[in-house]
Order: C-alpha cells, then sequence, then structure tokens
C-alpha cells in the first residue's frame, strides 16, 4: 500500500508531526539539502498520572505479596484482584493530593526517560 498522505514542502517551510506518526522524509532533488529533526517531547497524560498513583503503592505491604502460581485464574485470581482494588482505593483515598502534586510536578520537570 501507498502512503495515506504525501507533503510537499518549500524551502524555509517545516511539518510537524504527531508523536506515532510513521513517516519517510526525503528530498526528491537529490542535489537539495534535507533536514529531518526529532524531538522527542515528553507528554504527560491522564495515564502518566495514574502510573505515578499506582507506583506509590510499592512500598506497601499489601501490594507485595506473592501471588502464587495456582491463584492466577478462576476464582482465586477474581479475589485477589478485589482484595487488591480495595488496598489500592483505601490507598488513594488517604492520598495528600496536593503533597503528591508537588512530587508530580519534581517529577515532571526531572524525569530523563521517556515513557507512554
Amino acid at each position: 500500500m501507498g502512503p495515506d498522505l504525501e507533503v510537499d514542502l518549500r524551502p524555509g517551510q517545516s511539518l510537524l508531526l504527531p508523536r506515532g506518526w510513521v513517516h519517510n522524509p526525503h528530498a526528491l532533488d537529490s542535489d537539495v539539502r534535507s533536514i529531518h529533526l526529532t524531538f522527542a517531547i515528553r507528554e504527560r497524560t491522564p495515564v502518566w498520572v495514574a502510573e505515578k498513583l499506582v507506583g506509590g503503592v510499592i512500598e506497601k505491604d499489601a501490594f507485595r505479596r506473592f501471588i502464587l502460581p495456582g491463584d492466577i485464574g478462576g476464582h482465586r485470581l477474581s479475589q485477589h484482584v478485589r482484595e487488591v482494588r480495595q488496598a489500592l482505593v483505601e490507598h488513594l483515598a488517604g492520598l495528600d493530593v496536593d503533597d503528591f502534586a508537588q512530587s508530580l510536578h519534581r517529577a515532571a520537570v526531572s524525569e530523563r526517560e521517556y515513557t507512554t
């Protein structure tokens, strides 16, 4: 299949593509110089906030218990899900939102890795 979209740019023009767009930039004339730059901008999304909220439970004993291989399935797994959900609800209910927002801000400006 061919491309969904073709864009021809003139000298001095630029094109911004959203993250995740597959593209194949090239100069049509081999004598013309062309520059292709990629900037990885750390996007902060509700999923990022949720990951940080959930990441905060790692030090709590309720989230560090093992789920035995025999419990991965059926009624036993459903019960583990219920227990973890309840523990997570309790954790979030006791969270100091303003304090968490401050730590989230610090993470937003200091994280060097590029994730979802």
